[in-house]
């Protein structure tokens, strides 16, 4: 048996021609969404309707009249519309809604191009962003091209590259003490991204490096840093507040770069940001790296970014590339916030599996779906 919202759906896909347009549809599925939410609000009164209906018909149809069921006792009918029903027709719908919305393509954007728009959608790019490049590159390309997409999609590339913004990682001043923060999220890697980027400098590069931790909200949070450290050969310094941040501040002022680990912090966590914003107070970083997976989602990569905004981040750093085939979340993130990257990690291996960020990379990345090493 076919639901309320199956039947809506099936009569308005019969009814339709063929000259309505995607965006039209959405709104009307859409519709058949919101009423289908409305009666699953309240899924309780689906069979107190249909047993006070069927009453009304037996008797009259006055709501004053005793609930005669014309059935037997003991054994309910089939209710028409259930709750599992009401949730299946709705999941296909916005998965329809969802499809739809992919494949529909702005007006304003020539057919010839719409696959390369299709394309980059797809790879999880923000629609508005990339409806936005290809009309840029439409105003600079000449007219004859549009229909050459070969073409057409060398020139966005191009494009692409120039918007993306790298730091070419960190670099070091003789006789000054650099300090760089790694922040962001929970989960991301930032202890394992510093690390490898510290060993990298201890060992290939040769300068003096030493750590420093305020994470020390974690069980046993500060033994995994001093295991590397160790391993590598690095002091370790733990900050928990701002008294000892000028006790480590004055102890590594030595040293060519210090690398700092902070606590996972989800940002809604207000509170925490607050206190590691008062430590980097003191410590007055030359770099302050936002650490983001590359797998998460873009609207949560954006409240991850507005979270850490009051620590006023330099340079962002993209972990677990190699968890993740699609790239377009990451590159839409890069392309709104204009920060530039620093660093790319793909892997647990201490001190390998990271690279320094270039534009061409990032893009190869996003185009080809798979991490590039170097």
């Amino acid at each position: 048996k076919k639901s309320l919202p199956e039947k809506k759906y099936l009569a308005q896909a019969s009814t339709s021609s063929e000259s309505q347009t995607n965006e039209k549809k959405v709104q009307e599925y859409e519709k058949i969404i919101r009423e289908a939410q409305e009666r699953l609000k309240s899924p309780s009164n689906l069979t107190e309707e249909n047993e006070k209906t069927q009453a009304r018909k037996i008797v009259g149809g006055t709501d004053d009249a005793s609930p005669i069921v014309p059935f037997p006792t003991g054994k309910k009918p089939e209710i028409t519309t259930s709750k599992e029903e009401l949730t299946r027709t709705l999941r296909e719908i916005k998965e329809l809604l969802q499809l739809m919305s992919m494949e529909s393509v702005p007006g304003s954007i020539p057919q010839e191009i719409a696959p390369i728009y299709r394309e980059l959608v797809n790879l999880g790019m923000s629609k508005r962003l990339t409806a936005e490049l290809i009309h840029i590159v439409m105003q600079t390309i000449e007219p004859t091209l549009l229909k050459e997409p070969r073409i057409f999609k060398e020139r966005l590339i191009l494009e692409l590259r120039k918007r993306i913004t790298t730091t070419g990682g960190i670099s070091i001043l003789s006789g000054t003490t650099r300090w760089v923060v790694f922040c962001g999220p929970t989960g991301v890697g930032k202890t394992t991204t510093l690390a490898k980027i510290s060993a990298y400098y201890a060992i290939h590069e040769k300068v003096k490096v030493a750590l420093a931790s305020t994470d020390t909200y974690r069980i046993a949070a500060t033994e995994q840093l001093k295991i590397y450290s160790q391993i590598i050969g690095l002091p370790l310094k733990i900050i928990e507040d701002k008294k000892s941040a000028w006790t480590a501040l004055n102890e590594l002022s030595g040293y060519d770069i210090v690398f700092m680990d902070t606590a996972g912090n989800s940002p809604f966590n207000t509170n925490q940001i607050r206190e590691l914003k008062e430590i980097l107070s003191v410590i007055k970083p030359y770099e302050t790296i936002l650490v983001l997976s590359a797998h998460t989602p873009l609207e949560d990569l954006r409240y991850a970014v507005a979270g850490f905004s009051s620590l006023n981040p330099t340079a962002l750093c993209f972990s677990k590339l190699d968890e993740t085939r699609r790239y377009g979340a990451m590159v839409s993130l890069i392309l709104e916030l204009g920060l530039p990257v620093s660093y790319i990690t793909y892997g647990q291996n201490v001190p390998d599996d990271f690279s320094v960020a270039t534009s061409a990379g990032i893009v190869q990345l996003l185009l080809e779906g798979k991490p590039y090493r170097g």
